[in-house]
Formats: structure tokens, C-alpha cells, sequence
């Protein structure tokens, strides 16, 4: 007996049953008829729905905030969702083509054509957004790193400089053209529904929904998610993108989070004594040495850690891995040196793509100088335990002289360093380009190290 396999008004219609039909699609079938959507649509719909308002609420923060650490941490956000957007929208068009859908309620020829276009742009809009988003990301002055929700890293597109501008303009338009058709498939889908009595929400709502109250209510709760979506995307702040309030990382192995001072405080007291102080630094002559020089080595648990401010916003952060040559002796200073080697590449701020950021060419250049070297030339005592160390910090390929204020208690064979400083990261050429500027990040960094040591001899 013949048989075939065909649509009518969208809806499938089969004859016979001798010719195999594929069991996924047959089991949709049976279920769905040309007044409803499959419960596969219905979830990509709303999901995609949810997500695109939180989007453009999001993006319309962009506008008022200044840039910063928080503006930073919803780019991330933004750009995440956007791509999370592209993956159901994919999903959704594949889904059109590939399984049977209700017909459309159309009043003439023009209202189809009207009907269609408003799709094929949602289409182009769900799509060319993310796409154009992610060539602006790629092609930026600024290499700055996208980890798609703090998980998966996203590579960069392989196009040139000249597309970032035209991909801006164009992701720009896309955004405020996203804003119109949601406003016409709104109103289209409630003209359908209530002014011509045609169920035409219905079908995109689940029936276990439906059954459970009237249709009104079943839709004013979805309209109250939807809103909600944008309320979230108006007033979230990305807080933990933009400060470090955490213990941070260790200063040779391990983390030590009783070690961990008030960095911002701290370092801003000890550089005004650097420029106030009224104390006469003395340098013991070496003839009155009474103990000869240690050798002291660096305990584990120790902390390096750096804070700067952002647009008002401190972030705080620390490095992760760096050794310490000390020969010291509180009665030999003029014989005494430090010698400090940090690990750039082992900085943190508790963001991944603000640190790997950090490591780019435009900070710390890692690439071409994965260290930043510490040397004393002189050291002198201040009153009591508290100590100076004169020397040059080699950073970035640039050298400068740098003081470090430190305070030293000795007992025995053990010792307890923790002190402060401050330095200009534009003296190093941290911050180069676009981030050269000191109204947005600013120029004054400050430093603080916690450490215990162990004499060796």
C-alpha cells in the first residue's frame, strides 16, 4: 500500500503505515497538533525570552556607570549571557526547520509577511548580536580575556582591527532593533489573543501551566518573569568581580590569612611618613659591628600583596610566588642587603580574567619580563623595630628607585618582617595605552608584605 508523509497548515498529516517513521519525531507528533508548540520550543522560547531582556537591561547599565572594577566584572556578565543567548537561538532555529510547527494566524497576505520578517529579524538580532559582540571583544585595542561565566574560556575570532569599529555600530543598532521587535511581537501576540479571541499564547505555554489556573494568570505570572529578568539585569552590580576582600595568595608556598594587613591604610601611612618624617635615619658604621651577618630564609606563609584603586573601587590582590635573599644583621645594616624576586605571573586579584589581563602587554608584559627584582642599597633604622631599605625595584623592563618602611622583631633564630610601601605604576609602564591614564585606575600603588624568616647559620 502507498504511503506518504506530509504537512497541512504546519501540522504533520501521514497516510498509511508502512513507510518508517523516525520514533522522536513520531512521538512529538502524536502529541502536538497545529494549535500547539513541542515542549522542546516552548522551553528554548522562554529561555531565550529571559535572557534577552536581562541582556539589554544589563547593556543599558553600561551607559551610566563609570568605567571600573564593576564595570569590568559586567562586561564579563554581558558577555557571557550573550553568547549563552547565540547557543539557544542556534538551538531554536534548528529546531524550526527540523520539527513540525503550528501555523501561523494570519490575517491576509501582508499580516504573514509582517508576521515572518518580525521572526527573521528576531533571528538576525539573537544571532548578529552575540556574533558582533564577540568580533568587538576580539578585535579591542585591549586584549582582555572572556571566561563565559567564570568557567569556559572563549577564543578570540580571527578578524583584524578594521572590523571593530563597523562590529560596534553594528552591535549597538542590533541592541535598540532587539528592543523594537519585542515591542511589535508583544503587542502582535496580545492583538492575536484578546482583540480576535485567537489562542495564539496558549500554545507557547506548557499545558501542565495551563491546567493550573485561567490563561490570564498563567500569563501574568510569565510577564512577572520577565520582568523580573529585567529587573535583575537593571540592578545587578557584579560585586564579586570588583573588589578582593579574600585572604589572597601566599608569599613563597602557602596562604597565610591571620598575616594579611590593611593594605590601602597601612601603605598610605607609611608613605606619608616617607614624606613627612622628621626622624633622623642612622647607619650603624660597620666598625661598631657587634653581630655578624645571617642569613635568613624566607618561612613559608608569607604575603606580598598590592592594592590600587579602580574608579574609587580598591582592588586588592597578591602574588602568588616570590623568594627572598636577605642578609641582615640590626648591628651590621651598613653590610646587610635584601634581595627580592617576584613571579608576575602569579599575580591575583580572585577575578581570572582581570589577572590574566594583568599578565597581558598592557600591564605586566609577562611575556618579555615574567620577573620584577627588588635590590637593596641601603638600610637604616628609624626608631625601635622599624627599619628603611633604600634600593631599585626592576620592573617591566624599567628600573626605579623604590623605599621600603618595614618593622622587625628578631627572637632567637626566628624573625617577623611585615611592612609597606608605595610606587607609581606608570613609572614602569604598567598600564600602557588606553589604561595609561590615572583618572580611571590609579597611578599610586600600594604594597604590603607579611613574612615570617629563619636564621640559617
Amino acid at each position: 500500500m502507498a504511503s506518504s508523509i506530509g504537512y497541512q497548515n504546519s501540522a504533520i498529516v501521514y497516510v498509511g503505515h508502512d513507510i518508517p517513521y523516525p520514533s522522536t519525531i513520531l512521538i512529538e507528533s502524536i502529541f502536538m497538533t497545529n494549535a500547539r508548540y513541542s515542549m522542546t520550543a516552548m522551553i528554548l522560547h522562554w529561555l531565550i525570552a529571559l535572557a534577552l531582556i536581562f541582556q539589554i537591561a544589563l547593556g543599558w547599565q553600561f551607559e551610566a556607570l563609570e568605567r571600573g572594577a564593576n564595570l569590568f566584572g559586567l562586561y564579563q556578565l554581558h558577555k557571557s549571557v550573550g553568547i549563552a543567548i547565540l547557543v539557544l537561538s542556534l538551538a531554536r532555529l534548528f529546531l524550526r526547520y527540523t520539527r513540525p510547527r503550528p501555523a501561523a494566524f494570519a490575517d491576509n497576505i501582508w499580516s504573514e509577511r509582517a508576521a515572518k520578517f518580525v521572526h527573521a529579524a528576531f533571528y538576525a538580532v539573537m544571532i548578529g548580536g552575540p556574533l558582533t559582540g564577540w568580533m568587538v571583544v576580539s578585535t579591542a585595542k585591549i586584549d582582555v580575556p572572556t571566561l563565559l561565566f567564570g568557567i569556559i574560556p572563549l577564543p578570540h575570532l580571527p578578524i583584524g582591527r578594521p572590523f571593530h569599529e563597523p562590529a560596534e555600530i553594528l552591535h549597538e543598532l542590533l541592541a535598540w532593533v532587539a528592543i523594537a521587535l519585542l515591542f511589535l511581537h508583544v503587542a502582535g501576540a496580545l492583538r492575536h489573543q484578546f482583540f480576535k479571541q485567537e489562542n495564539i499564547l496558549g500554545r507557547m505555554i506548557p499545558w501542565a501551566l495551563e491546567r493550573r489556573g485561567p490563561l490570564l494568570l498563567t500569563l501574568t505570572s510569565l510577564f512577572a518573569a520577565l520582568g523580573f529578568a529585567f529587573w535583575m539585569g537593571s540592578s545587578i552590580t557584579a560585586t564579586g568581580s570588583g573588589t578582593n576582600d579574600k585572604p589572597a595568595l601566599n608569599g613563597n608556598v602557602v596562604s597565610n590569612p591571620e598575616a594579611t594587613p590593611n593594605l590601602p591604610k597601612e601603605a598610605e601611612e607609611s608613605a606619608e611618613a616617607d614624606e613627612q618624617s622628621t626622624v633622623v635615619e642612622e647607619e650603624i658604621p660597620a666598625s661598631d659591628v657587634k653581630q655578624k651577618l645571617a642569613n635568613w630564609q624566607v618561612s613559608r606563609g608569607g604575603r606580598l600583596g598590592f592594592s590600587v584603586d579602580w574608579n574609587g573601587t580598591p582592588i586588592n590582590g597578591s602574588f602568588g610566588r616570590w623568594t627572598g635573599d636577605i642578609r641582615f644583621s640590626p648591628d651590621d645594616l651598613a653590610g646587610s642587603t635584601i634581595i627580592v624576586n617576584v613571579d608576575l605571573g602569579s599575580a591575583t586579584t580572585s577575578d581570572a580574567q582581570r589577572d590574566e589581563m594583568l599578565q597581558g602587554d598592557s600591564f605586566f608584559n609577562i611575556a618579555a619580563h615574567p620577573k620584577a627584582v627588588f635590590s637593596s642599597s641601603s638600610i637604616s633604622n628609624v626608631g625601635g623595630d622599624k627599619y628603611r631599605a633604600r634600593g631599585t625595584l626592576k620592573l617591566n623592563g624599567k628600573s626605579q628607585p623604590l623605599t621600603l618602611d618595614f618593622r622587625l622583631t628578631i627572637d632567637g633564630t626566628n624573625a617577623r618582617v611585615s611592612g609597606t610601601s608605595r610606587l607609581k605604576r606608570t613609572a614602569y609602564g604598567v598600564g600602557s595605552g588606553e589604561w595609561a591614564a590615572t583618572d580611571e585606575i590609579a597611578d599610586n600603588v600600594s604594597v604590603s608584605f607579611d613574612f615570617a624568616a629563619k636564621n640559617k647559620d
